[in-house]
């Protein structure tokens, strides 16, 4: 299933939040390194904050303590209804 699950996040442009926060996932990265069988999270939270971008496992779980680990509930939120509807 983690296959599945990663070929569902790579087949998106992305999700945003209502407070303008926006992930997306990617196999490289800016320089062009390749993330093996996980994946490249950037997180993009505007002017406020600036962002983030780092390598993670393509399951569930590393998404979800990803971005609740930061605070973004509202992100995962939305990841996992459409993963629902995918399902």
């Amino acid at each position: 299933m983690m296959k599945e699950f990663r070929a569902f996040l790579l087949s998106r442009t992305g999700w945003q939040d209502e407070n303008g926060n926006t992930v997306v996932f990617s196999e490289t990265n800016l320089t062009g390194e390749t993330a093996g069988d996980g994946l490249w999270l950037f997180l993009d939270e505007g002017l406020r904050c600036g962002g983030m971008h780092r390598r993670i496992a393509a399951s569930e779980a590393a998404v979800r303590e990803t971005l609740c680990g930061v605070g973004k509930e509202l992100l995962w939120e939305k990841i996992a209804a459409d993963w629902a509807k995918e399902a």
